[in-house]
């Protein structure tokens, strides 16, 4: 990762951080000039070509290398509306009732419990939506094993090929992964979440009943078209899919240390509901 990339990271997250916060006056939701343009950055790919599939000895497609959600910071378009997502994810979530009462308080008056402020690990799909717009990760990958390592909180990822069951009594942030091959297609099914994950700093949420069905597809030797499918049948009405574009990054990019511990406790410039006489963090 190089230096101008580190800058863009952190002006991305502070522009992150700022438009999460929906809960202020209206004198401050008014104090910048309306004419003011939005801010764009967009992390550097690999230029594309329509060439032949990279594939391993087993004929599968060779996924190796960094990669990226494509969108860049451009998914702060929308920011003056709450919406901090990339193209392709189907927004409102069709949530149940009492689930969007719990989303709403959370997001007017407890913000601070974003897990993403404590420095946990986002969860799936959020790791590949959010963090990987401005932070790569690198896939490895043999006739076995599929593995993500995350630039963003040290996150990592091992996707057996085998499509074997989940196991019992076993709950973590980004559930358990399990993977194979549909052609060209490579499926992973994750479960065994914790329940404590957020899908982004709107406080949207799910809980320990998520199940994600991945789909990652090479469409060109610098592209994947990436699915995730989530259903959460005690939090939302329907199964929903967010549709992504991943890019390989330059071949001269690569994974840095990201600074970021379980139990943060700095957060004071992430979330705040500053003139809200309701909010439990003023």
């Amino acid at each position: 990762m190089t230096l101008p990339r580190i800058r863009i990271a952190i002006i991305v997250a502070a522009a992150l951080a700022t438009f999460s916060l929906r809960a202020l006056p209206l004198a401050a939701q008014t104090a910048t000039p309306p004419s003011q343009p939005p801010i764009t950055v967009r992390v550097a790919s690999a230029p594309d070509s329509a060439g032949p599939i990279p594939r391993l000895p087993d004929g599968h497609p060779n996924f190796q290398g960094l990669w990226h959600n494509d969108v860049g910071s451009d998914a702060l378009r929308k920011a003056g509306l709450g919406d901090i997502h990339s193209p392709g994810t189907p927004l409102p979530f069709p949530y149940l009732p009492v689930p969007d009462k719990i989303r709403e308080y959370r997001d007017l008056h407890d913000p601070y419990h974003d897990p993403e402020a404590h420095c946990h690990v986002p969860g799936v799909p959020r790791i590949i939506e959010q963090p990987s717009s401005i932070m790569p990760f690198r896939i490895i990958q043999d006739e076995k094993y599929v593995i993500i390592l995350f630039e963003y909180v040290h996150d990592l990822r091992i996707i057996p090929e085998d499509g074997g069951a989940h196991p019992k009594h076993y709950w973590a942030w980004d559930g358990d992964s399990r993977g194979h091959w549909e052609g060209d297609t490579f499926v992973v099914d994750v479960a065994n979440f914790n329940g404590r994950s957020w899908l982004d700093m709107d406080a949207n949420f799910v809980d320990e009943n998520e199940h994600v069905v991945e789909r990652y597809t090479m469409t060109s030797p610098n592209s994947i078209a990436y699915d995730a499918t989530v259903e959460d049948p005690t939090v939302f009405t329907r199964p929903w899919t967010m549709h992504l574009t991943l890019k390989r990054n330059p071949a001269k990019d690569q994974i840095v240390y990201y600074d970021c511990h379980e139990g943060e406790r700095d957060v004071d410039h992430y979330t705040r509901s500053e003139g809200n006489a309701a909010s439990k963090h003023e």
